[in-house]
């Protein structure tokens, strides 16, 4: 944990564990933390894409990332609230995109090999590692899209069964996200990744635990925070179980 990337990583990190602690501890608080952790949490994945892929691959890795229209998220539009556009699209929806795609491509590399870096392999593979990690934010999409849509930075035309959101909504997150995780995947298996250090199992599982810190932030929202502890909690799960697997095998070679 010497290289600066990674010592940056880890203050967000703890960062971001106490904007969650000041969470649970005073609830009325939770749309000031929740405003800080956005920021804190996009600096995090930046810096540790950074270092796990290298400058160039987390460029390539950003630039994959995409906003998709209403014809597969439902009918919907951008308030000012997330400041400046680019037609109808805030700037920083990109950035919100990356934020949450890069610790679910690597929850989804520990759960497809029990290591956060690992080989693409063929194109059955590369299929599969890019469903488990549309499927991992597609559960964290659970808590953002109505937590999001309550601090008013998208509204909704027409309201939806889950807390105000249309149903069909997160169909196109599953869809839009593994066609990012794919095309992406394709890349790097072309191209490979240029880590600037060592990857520690310690540096792999920085991502997963903000992701995790992410979910806890929601458990004070009555109803939500219940769904949204299981939903993010299974992919945790399976990358903890695969994870561990892995480490058995290592070690009884």
């Amino acid at each position: 944990m010497s290289h600066p990337l990674l010592k940056l990583a880890l203050l967000l990190l703890v960062a971001h564990f106490g904007l969650t602690i000041w969470t649970l501890a005073d609830p009325s608080m939770v749309s000031v933390t929740g405003r800080l952790q956005m920021p804190t949490m996009l600096l995090f994945s930046l810096l540790h894409a950074s270092y796990m892929l290298g400058w160039r691959r987390a460029l390539e890795f950003f630039e994959h990332t995409g906003v998709a229209t209403g014809l597969i998220f439902g009918n919907y539009h951008y308030s000012d609230k997330l400041g400046y556009k680019l037609g109808h699209v805030p700037i920083v929806i990109p950035l919100i995109w990356f934020m949450m795609m890069y610790p679910s491509y690597i929850i989804a590399n520990l759960i497809g090999n029990g290591r956060p870096d690992c080989e693409q392999g063929g194109i059955g593979r590369i299929i599969w590692l890019s469903l488990l990690g549309a499927v991992t934010i597609t559960a964290w999409a659970l808590a953002v899209d109505p937590v999001f849509s309550s601090l008013g930075f998208w509204v909704w035309q027409d309201s939806g069964s889950y807390f105000g959101v249309l149903l069909h909504n997160f169909g196109g997150w599953i869809m839009t996200t593994f066609t990012i995780f794919f095309v992406y995947r394709l890349w790097e298996r072309h191209v490979g990744t240029q880590p600037i250090g060592t990857v520690t199992t310690m540096t792999g599982w920085m991502p997963p635990l903000i992701y995790g810190s992410q979910a806890l932030s929601v458990f004070v929202r009555s109803n939500l925070g219940i769904i949204i502890f299981f939903a993010m909690g299974f992919p945790l799960l399976a990358a903890i179980n695969q994870s561990w697997i892995a480490i058995i095998t290592q070690v009884k070679k």
